[in-house]
């Protein structure tokens, strides 16, 4: 998602309420519940490259190269 889309999106809502994040991913999942949430705690922009672990999880590697790109951060807690 770009962030053209994101603010899109999010001013079709009430400014007033809260933002929750969550995964239904299964890497995420626990027993204590069906879904794990998120609370954004700060957003920025940096250099990085896109890639993918050996097991094809996606990761960052926070350099500048001929490979990166800028990218917008959403930093994220389960802590609320």
């Amino acid at each position: 998602m770009k962030v053209k889309d994101l603010i899109k999106k999010l001013e079709s809502y009430d400014p007033d309420t809260d933002v929750i994040c969550y995964s239904e991913d299964e890497g995420l999942k626990s027993d204590e519940g069906p879904i794990q949430l998120f609370e954004i705690m700060a957003v920025s922009d940096t250099d990085a490259e896109k890639t993918r672990l050996g097991s094809g999880r996606p990761w960052l590697k926070f350099e500048k190269s001929e490979l990166s790109s800028k990218i917008t951060l959403l930093e994220v807690s389960s802590v609320f």
